[in-house]
């Protein structure tokens, strides 16, 4: 599968490279032009959101492997718990949905050398409205804040029209 490449942070003025995840969506946004190379040709796509899908997955490329050795990239995306698509669909498309907005319900991450290091993943339980991180057998509470200083590796959305929090809420 095609992952969202983290390759755009500005490493001369961070210690850690960092880009927004707006930034990595505008590759689908019908209007950003990608360089897509074949064994004979090189032309250029445009990628473009037709559906809202009920869930929302996010890959982010971390892992580079060549024929010698495998590279970890350790940009951080920053990402808000909760963001609106709208601006990455055209009018036509979130025309015919109640909701364009997404809750983050789990983020996967990557810590560590890219041949080792760990995952953990953040979950988020809506009926108590907590975070927790689980990694192995090991489940601890977790503060909203520090799931965005996290190494994303995957991350789940769920549009908001389908979310536990919203129906209970209204």
């Amino acid at each position: 599968s095609s992952g969202i490449n983290a390759e755009y942070g500005d490493s001369d003025h961070n210690i850690i490279p960092q880009v927004p995840i707006y930034r990595l969506l505008e590759k689908y946004n019908n209007l950003t032009e990608m360089e897509h190379k074949t064994y004979d040709a090189t032309f250029l796509r445009r990628f473009e959101i037709t559906k809202l899908p009920r869930y929302l997955v996010l890959s982010i490329k971390r892992f580079t492997e060549n024929r010698f050795f495998v590279e970890k990239n350790p940009t951080i995306v920053n990402f808000p718990i909760s963001f609106d698509m709208a601006e990455f669909i055209e009018t036509k498309v979130s025309d015919k949905y109640t909701s364009t907005e997404y809750n983050l319900l789990s983020n996967i991450c990557h810590d560590g050398p890219a041949k080792g290091g760990t995952y953990s993943t953040h979950l988020h339980l809506s009926s108590a409205t907590q975070w927790f991180e689980l990694q192995d057998l090991h489940v601890t509470k977790l503060q909203p804040q520090m799931i965005t200083l996290s190494e994303s590796y995957i991350q789940i959305y769920e549009r908001a029209d389908f979310s536990v929090d919203t129906k209970m809420s209204s």
